[in-house]
């Protein structure tokens, strides 16, 4: 095993060689990944598709720039010899063709799983200016983008460590790649600096990346040498142009009108949300605590925590020791009771009727998403004369997991056919807003329960409500609808 540290040679063994050049890109690569996915995953990616989007865009972004370099370098030269073609390990790729064909694959891979572009591309490709800055290295090792013939003192002070690996075909050249490599390092920080720190909109990471890069290569290319061609242009200065019109007009809010033009999903909880059950769930708890567990007293902290959990969840806690069989029994011995008082007891929440009639005639898509049984769900909706609001609604009898996992909702959203990063959940409970964080969805927190306010505020929903009327004002508003970021 020999290690060659000033050479394109990183790592012998035997006749296995790995260069500088693989290991700055792959590095770059994990780098940029890294950040990523631990962005994407607080906002309901999960990590499979995480990881099938990371193996994509690799493999996609070095087959485009390596047919892009080839294109544009010696097309005739490669065709003669095709195997020529996959020896990337001699340098030879193009970061403007992995660009467009990675950001293709996003674009495939968005649409096919149910998540908008914008989206996931203004997570993923401000990241990639950090794998850039790494990836620019490789460059420096295998003496590739270089710029204009200097005198040999250019590299006296700061620039002294890249002096003789600038020394190519006899001549000292400027070291592009390096202003390029920390150039693209700043453009990640201040990008990272903007999302977090001002009011953003769908698409600023995306317009941010490609006015950056655009500009920074645009300048770049005025100094080097060795750039690809088409007839007497620079095709990099010529996508460069395109890059930065493209991201100008996008920060200037150009395509804003577009892209906010699609409608949210609206995703509702039940109890408590749009059904006032409280009643009907205090009379249904106390009737089966007092047939199975009569010795059992309840305060009214006790009966508040009722509202959110599963029926399951709720006997467990309060009854530690029943057995499976009994829980099982307290359970359908609560369902049957709280059927029979459900036209008693359940009515629509407070302005319900008139916020589902508007987003109706809007053309809004709406579904429930609830931690009881569907059939139960059903029989709610239908005494209150809700029924026909809502053609999809996922219960507890539907998931593996309930809520606060992601499942309930994402589920609902899948049904309606929309997306996860353009949805909206409303619910009244700390469960709640935990599940649309969860799922990545925009929260709406209705303070309905007063026993239940202070963990809601805990939760910190994108917005409490105290009247689900409210809801009319804020879809007037401009929002990503998806789960806080900053």
């Amino acid at each position: 095993m020999q290690f060659f540290p000033t050479m394109s040679i990183f790592l012998r063994i035997g006749s296995l060689e790995i260069r500088w050049y693989a290991v700055c890109i792959l590095t770059g690569a994990l780098v940029a990944y890294y950040l990523a996915t631990r962005e994407a995953s607080k906002v309901g990616y999960s990590s499979d598709f995480l990881d099938d989007t990371f193996i994509g865009i690799m493999l996609f972004g070095i087959i485009g720039a390596r047919l892009w370099y080839c294109a544009f370098y010696d097309l005739a030269g490669y065709l003669a010899d095709p195997i020529s073609i996959i020896r990337i390990w001699d340098g030879g790729l193009a970061i403007q063709g992995g660009l467009v064909a990675g950001a293709s694959f996003i674009y495939f891979h968005t649409k096919r799983n149910g998540v908008q572009f914008l989206h996931l591309a203004d997570i993923v490709l401000p990241n990639v200016l950090i794998a850039q800055a790494i990836g620019r290295w490789g460059n420096f090792f295998n003496q590739e983008a270089y710029g204009n013939v200097v005198d040999e003192s250019y590299f006296d002070g700061i620039l002294s460590f890249l002096k003789s690996g600038m020394y190519i075909d006899y001549e000292y050249r400027q070291p592009m790649f390096f202003y390029e490599s920390m150039l693209c390092l700043l453009g990640f920080i201040l990008i990272r600096l903007f999302r977090k720190y001002s009011k953003t909109y769908r698409g600023d990471g995306l317009f941010g990346y490609l006015g950056w890069y655009g500009v920074i290569r645009f300048w770049i290319e005025t100094q080097r040498s060795d750039s690809l061609m088409i007839g007497n242009l620079k095709t990099a200065m010529l996508v460069s142009a395109v890059f930065m019109a493209i991201g100008v007009a996008g920060l200037l809010g150009a395509f804003r009108k577009k892209i906010y033009s699609e409608k949210p999903v609206i995703i509702f909880d039940l109890d408590g949300t749009i059904l006032d059950t409280q009643e009907a769930i205090y009379a249904s708890f106390k009737h089966s605590f007092e047939t199975h567990c009569p010795d059992l007293i309840l305060t009214e902290e006790d009966y508040a925590s009722f509202l959110g959990p599963t029926l399951k969840q709720t006997f467990e806690k309060y009854c530690p020791q029943a057995s499976a069989e009994k829980i099982a029994e307290m359970i359908e011995t609560y369902k049957k009771h709280n059927r029979e008082v459900h036209r008693q007891l359940v009515k629509p929440m407070p302005n319900v009727t008139k916020l589902l009639k508007y987003l109706k005639e809007n053309d809004y898509n709406m579904a429930i998403a609830s931690s009881k049984m569907t059939d139960t769900c059903r029989l709610g909706l239908e005494v209150t004369g809700l029924n026909d609001y809502f053609e999809v609604v996922i219960g507890l009898d539907q998931v593996k997991n309930p809520k606060p996992d992601r499942e309930t909702i994402i589920k609902a959203i899948r049904a309606l056919k929309g997306y996860f990063t353009n949805a909206i959940y409303v619910g009244d409970s700390e469960s709640d807003v935990i599940s649309a964080k969860n799922a990545g969805v925009y929260s709406i927190g209705l303070t309905s329960n007063k026993m239940l306010l202070q963990s809601l505020i805990d939760a910190k929903p994108n917005v409490l409500i105290d009247d689900m009327i409210e809801i009319i004002d804020i879809l007037q508003e401009e929002h990503l609808w998806t789960v806080n970021l900053k």
